[in-house]
């Protein structure tokens, strides 16, 4: 069905909303998350929504542009009389890197080698072996520059024990290739492979919650009721997703195969560099930059 496979990362510029809805719990509106794992992810269907949203914009009223996004992305929801479906697919964004406070050099980027193995895993399932990253040993750290003494590292308030290792700085410096001029901060003085566990439990406990509430405009005071938590990813975090491409449902004469489409979104560079995702949009948040990979 899909005939063109295209990786790229998502950088998180400023914090963002993905949210899941509303539940009872200490987190009023919590981000999206994977039931298995707990790890932060962005559904293929929010990530989609996003780009058409920001696509028809940019199109701004140009009918041809805007017969291209229905080929693309399929018939807007609610027209009868346009029910073709989509020519590209989008994956859930997953997570690879999620930024932690530390002691030394202000942050780091964490991951972890079930995260670096599912990246090789699918990046084999889609023929992008090149794209491989060496799996790391837990515990491991890419520089000494985050390093309290020989061997200590604190993230939080929490204390490990690591050493440098070269296959850490190895994908370190992959990384920072590739985010290349997107992300000024290099990735090389600020990796840490943890443990699974470890790193499960920072995507799940080190995420942003904010205290959100609603002012009566008569009174000045808090609506009754209108006090919320809602849960943030934060800025710097790294997510990877996969574009699928396929052919058009029906003939166009500008679009007419899967290569003209990759064209207009790729080459043309029509799939948005800089998008806004999530809730929040109002208050500057959700921002996210596209990285393709080996493009």
């Amino acid at each position: 069905m899909y005939s063109i496979v295209q990786p790229f990362l998502l950088h998180a510029v400023t914090s963002v909303h993905a949210g899941s809805g509303s539940e009872i719990g200490l987190v009023d509106l919590p981000i999206q998350r994977e039931k298995h794992t707990g790890f932060p992810k962005i559904e293929s269907s929010s990530l989609k929504g996003a780009l058409r949203y920001h696509m028809k914009l940019s199109a701004n009223g140009n009918k041809d542009e805007e017969k291209k996004l229905e080929l693309i992305f399929g018939g807007e929801k609610g027209d009868d009389n346009n029910t073709v479906a989509s020519a590209t697919a989008l994956s859930d964004a997953r997570i690879l890197l999620f930024p932690v406070k530390s002691m030394r050099g202000v942050f780091a980027w964490v991951t972890c080698p079930q995260v670096i193995q599912r990246w090789n895993y699918e990046m084999s399932m889609h023929k992008k072996d090149a794209l491989a990253l060496p799996v790391p040993k837990e515990n491991t750290c890419s520089t000494t520059k985050l390093l309290v003494g020989k061997s200590e590292l604190v993230l939080e308030e929490y204390t490990f024990s690591v050493q440098v290792d070269e296959n850490t700085k190895a994908i370190a410096q992959r990384i920072e290739q590739w985010l290349g001029v997107h992300v000024c901060i290099p990735i090389v003085d600020r990796l840490v492979v943890l443990s699974d566990d470890d790193f499960a439990d920072f995507v799940q406990l080190s995420t942003e919650v904010n205290a959100r509430i609603k002012i009566n405009d008569e009174t000045g005071t808090v609506d009754e009721g209108a006090l919320w938590y809602e849960e943030n990813v934060p800025p710097e975090t790294i997510f990877y997703s996969f574009l699928y491409v396929g052919n058009p449902r029906k003939k166009d004469e500008h679009l007419k195969d899967d290569k003209q489409i990759y064209t207009y979104l790729v080459g043309e560079r029509k799939f948005p560099e800089v998008f806004q995702l999530g809730g929040n949009s109002t208050l500057g948040r959700g921002m996210m930059r596209t990285i393709w990979l080996g493009v």
